[in-house]
């Protein structure tokens, strides 16, 4: 039976293990199994170089614009409408009192008393029995 060409064999002399998810060094870009992935496992010859593509030091942050918040972000949560940037808690429109939020109109003011109304009366089981009554 022939044998499938699948993973690679380990760069280290003495092992030679076939493995399926090998793992590539960063340093001599050689490749190694589980057991030899580390610079110090393989003797690596770049093991004194410094890898200068990793900056620790070297991250945005996102401030929140909201009034009097102090908050921020490590990513940026930018409102679609007066394109600001927020943090968590102030995300939604009317949680940053967007200039740009739409005043409910009247329709929708009544569609929320009628919800509340129902929700009042109705609760937990209530509520199940009656949508399962009316879908079925």
């Amino acid at each position: 039976m022939a044998e499938l060409e699948l993973g690679q064999y380990c760069g280290v002399a003495g092992c030679r293990q076939l493995d399926f998810l090998p793992f590539v060094c960063d340093g001599c870009s050689g490749v190694f199994c589980l057991q030899h992935r580390s610079r110090d496992a393989h003797g690596c010859s770049e093991v004194n170089i410094k890898n200068n593509s990793v900056k620790p030091d070297q991250h945005r942050s996102y401030p929140c614009s909201y009034k009097d918040c102090n908050r921020k972000e490590l990513l940026p949560v930018l409102c679609p409408y007066c394109e600001k940037h927020f943090c968590l808690r102030h995300r939604h429109q009317s949680d940053h009192e967007c200039e740009k939020l739409d005043t409910p109109k009247p329709r929708m003011a009544a569609t929320q008393q009628l919800v509340k109304q129902i929700t009042g009366k109705y609760s937990g089981i209530y509520i199940l029995q009656f949508l399962q009554k009316t879908i079925f």
